[in-house]
């Protein structure tokens, strides 16, 4: 850990090129998210959109079960 200095910033340029956009589509219901519909992490991991998390029962993906409590937004 770095005592002397506590800024670690570092500038990457990236090519144009490398630039993508960060829109998340669901691979449940197909749809893009939205503010409304944002996209969610289950607690396996997986991320769909808020409303296919709500018709679920557990992850599409794998066996674990999919708790809309204890899933987070997910930000891209």
């Amino acid at each position: 850990m770095c005592t002397e200095c506590d800024n670690h910033n570092t500038s990457i340029n990236i090519p144009p090129e490398n630039h993508y956009h960060s829109i998340f589509a669901c691979p449940v219901s197909k749809e893009q998210s939205t503010e409304a519909n944002p996209p969610m992490m289950m607690g396996c991991g997986h991320v769909v959109n808020k409303d296919s998390l709500e018709k679920l029962k557990k992850s599409p993906y794998c066996p674990a079960e999919s708790f809309t409590s204890s899933s987070l937004r997910a930000h891209f």
